[in-house]
């Protein structure tokens, strides 16, 4: 006969017995999910419990393909229709990410990048400024980064009253879910987001213009600012397919008969490929906006400068001045090769974001979407054709703009403030 303390190590050798052999079974049982892109999202079945993590871990596997940049641009943000950067609650240093207005060269990445990006699991709801300094490093690594992503929407939703939007009932989000295959749903979607902000810079990025896109067979490219939202992980799986997303968008095209073309403009943009190892700045020159819709007249070789063309006057305001408009173009009948040409004069670089350029007496209006005059440089911007050595700019107009007898251009700031004015012939 055992003694007591036989038989209580004997229990225990039992029960350690059945606790191993329970592991074994459950193992066994429950297949194990591959580590794919596509299958990372809980299983129909009751989840398994998660083990414990430290601060450290991370929820996703790391993903390659995205640039390690150690000078990414700061965010270029305004306060829009009285509401600060901040907005008027919840987590103030994440509103101010989504709240960026500013454009960049983007660097393309596939969908699967994104949604395998890692993330530490101990921010998940919590406000930045409890973060550790070990996850705003983890984090920091990626966030930032300026990305395209090419692929199919679907979804797309009006958001309702937000923080980061001063809680305003008629300036709310789009949220849109980008898949890299048209027959994928939104568990496996990198979420995309629209700001008031920046719709006010694109008025064709209007929600009944967006929403027809969700088809299952329009494939659409995604530009915009890799930002991750702390505040979804529970999400994950049900509406998204990671807390990653691209936040907020600033460049959005549609792709028609094999060929890109803005949402915002109906145009067809150019967008020169860039190197691997780029550094993106925001001194950098943006792709060409529209293409000449003029097919029958490519452009021509950049004419020198005259100065003074049009013979006209010049006033502006500040650093800032319309110092050329050469309004009788050489080629007939449409004169795609009228330019107005732009300065900056002073000796700071100059935010043009949200600026116009327009005929005083026409309705011809061209718009920076986010751009930055360096100073002592110069730009055009043609009525038909493109020139990237001048910056890349064009009306895209298949007809003269600039009246050969007189006319006047304007250049308004992002306030809506005439900052340049030029006029020649019967206009001065």
């Amino acid at each position: 006969m055992l003694s007591s303390s036989g038989r209580r190590r004997a229990l225990l050798w039992t029960l350690l017995a059945l606790a191993l052999s329970g592991c074994t079974t459950t193992a066994s049982s429950v297949p194990l999910e591959p580590l794919t892109v596509a299958t990372r999202r809980p299983q129909a079945a009751a989840p398994l419990p998660a083990p414990a993590r430290s601060a450290g871990d991370t929820v996703h596997e790391p993903s390659a393909g995205l640039p390690e940049l150690t000078n990414k641009p700061e965010p270029v943000v305004e306060t829009f229709e009285g509401c600060p950067i901040t907005g008027d609650g919840g987590d103030p240093e994440l509103n101010r990410l989504k709240n960026r207005v500013d454009s960049a060269p983007w660097y393309p990445v596939p969908v699967a990048t994104i949604l395998g990006l890692e993330w530490p699991q101990s921010i998940g709801g919590h406000p930045r400024r409890t973060w550790s300094t070990a996850d705003q490093v983890a984090i920091g690594r990626y966030e930032g980064i300026p990305v395209q992503v090419e692929g199919y929407l679907a979804g797309a939703k009006q958001q309702g009253p937000e923080s980061c939007n001063c809680h305003a009932a008629d300036e709310v989000d789009n949220h849109l879910w980008v898949v890299d295959t048209p027959d994928k749903d939104r568990t496996q979607a990198v979420v995309a987001e629209v700001t008031p902000r920046m719709r006010a810079r694109h008025p064709g990025w209007a929600f009944n213009r967006i929403s027809p896109l969700v088809d299952h067979r329009t494939r659409v490219r995604i530009s915009g600012w890799l930002m991750l939202d702390q505040e979804h992980p529970d999400q994950i799986g049900k509406t998204r397919g990671t807390i990653w997303e691209i936040h907020p968008i600033a460049a959005f095209d549609v792709q028609q008969g094999g060929t890109w073309v803005s949402l915002d403009t109906g145009q067809a943009v150019a967008a020169p490929p860039l190197a691997p190892n780029a550094v993106p700045t925001r001194d950098t020159l943006p792709p060409p906006e529209v293409e000449p819709t003029d097919a029958a007249h490519p452009a021509t070789p950049l004419p020198p400068r005259r100065a003074g063309t049009a013979q006209g006057s010049s006033n502006h305001s500040g650093a800032v001045a319309i110092v050329d408009l050469h309004y009788r173009g050489s080629i007939k009948p449409s004169e795609p090769d009228e330019f107005v040409e732009i300065a900056n004069e002073g000796d700071t670089p100059v935010d043009m974001s949200g600026w116009t350029l327009h005929d005083t007496y026409g309705d011809q209006r061209f718009r920076w979407n986010a751009f930055t005059l360096l100073p002592n440089r110069r730009i055009r911007i043609y009525t038909g054709e493109q020139h990237p050595e001048s910056g890349g700019f064009s009306f895209g107009s298949s007809n003269a703009i600039w009246n050969n007898q007189g006319d006047a251009a304007e250049l308004v700031d992002a306030r809506g403030t005439v900052v340049a004015t030029y006029a020649y012939g019967n206009r001065r």
